[in-house]
């Protein structure tokens, strides 16, 4: 005991009086690997909400649906395991949470120390709930063809919230630590992961009222929670975008997650300039930030490998050194 109240005010008198930020190895900071070394937990189709759903966006006929979620867990006793979040792609068309590259993605991860979940929404078709705000907004600024596709970013963004919320209420039960949160995904996912990431607590979640949509209160709307980390997988910055602009706010700091960009220059979906436009904002702002781009590559580039290494392995590497985990 002695002993810690000297390290304290030595870390305090040199902070005080040089400025000096001093690192010293911390039990309470997460331990992961580089290497595959722990066996894989799986768990299945947790629901984490409910959300409602409708035959059209007139939003008629309402009913309820459960919002499932997997979990991929390290077989280890450490008690302050880092998380990953993953959000599938589609287009908020289509996609599961039983996408291969995702299943991988999450054995990877999880074999080497975080608790991964991988996360089902709700997509176009389920027709959920959406502000007038955000309606209006799509209605005067989207193709008639993309209308559909756009208002369903609304629901599948405020459900990924609803997630991370539950996750954060339940980390005792998973023995995760949830000051060490990384939320990624490709394509729509990676449009998801920059929103959840960046956007306030508020956002995606406050714009409709428990009278408008009863599930909000199975969302736990009371928790809030920080993301460090967004792995972004040929995504974009169009549903941050959208909250600045409806709701005139700035949601661009110094203080926005740290950020691995990964984009295919031969991108038809996702246009390149989409991570060259977020990249240019983080450098604006002075914010941690990776730009990889994937020299001829298009759109799902997940086998992109260099100097040897995995589009996985680079991701990896990023979140080691952006939030200074220990190596176990």
């Amino acid at each position: 005991m002695f002993r810690k109240i000297i390290v304290f005010f030595i870390v305090l008198f040199a902070k005080q009086s040089f400025g000096i930020e001093l690192y010293i190895q911390n039990d309470s900071i997460p331990k992961v690997s580089y290497e595959a070394i722990y066996d894989v937990e799986i768990e299945e189709n947790l629901i984490y909400g409910y959300g409602l759903k409708h035959e059209s966006f007139d939003f008629d006929n309402p009913t309820v649906k459960p919002l499932k979620l997997d979990v991929y867990r390290p077989e280890n006793n450490f008690k302050n395991r880092p998380v990953l979040v993953l959000i599938h792609g589609g287009g908020f068309r289509s996609g599961s949470k039983n996408l291969n590259n995702y299943i991988n993605l999450s054995n990877f991860f999880a074999s080497r120390g975080w608790v991964v979940f991988t996360i089902n929404y709700r997509l176009a078709n389920d027709f959920g709930s959406v502000p007038i705000d955000w309606i209006n907004y799509v209605d005067l600024n989207s193709p008639t063809s993309d209308k559909k596709q756009h208002k369903a970013v609304y629901p599948a963004i405020r459900d990924a919230k609803a997630a991370l919320r539950w996750i954060v209420v339940n980390k005792n039960r998973f023995r995760i630590d949830t000051n060490y949160i990384t939320v990624g995904g490709g394509s729509a996912g990676g449009v998801s992961s920059i929103a959840v990431g960046i956007t306030d607590n508020m956002d995606y979640r406050d714009e409709l009222s428990i009278e408008q949509d009863p599930t909000l209160e199975t969302t736990n709307l009371n928790t809030n929670f920080k993301v460090k980390t967004i792995l972004d997988f040929w995504g974009s910055k169009k549903a941050v975008d959208a909250i600045n602009i409806i709701y005139s706010k700035n949601l661009y700091s110094i203080n926005n997650p740290s950020l691995f960009i990964a984009h295919g220059t031969r991108d038809r979906v996702v246009p390149y300039r989409e991570a060259e436009e977020l990249s240019k904002v983080y450098l604006n702002m002075g914010a941690n930030y990776k730009l990889y781009p994937l020299v001829g590559k298009g759109h799902g580039a997940w086998n992109y490998s260099q100097d040897n290494k995995s589009l996985r392995d680079l991701a990896l590497e990023f979140i080691i050194s952006a939030q200074r985990l220990e190596l176990d």
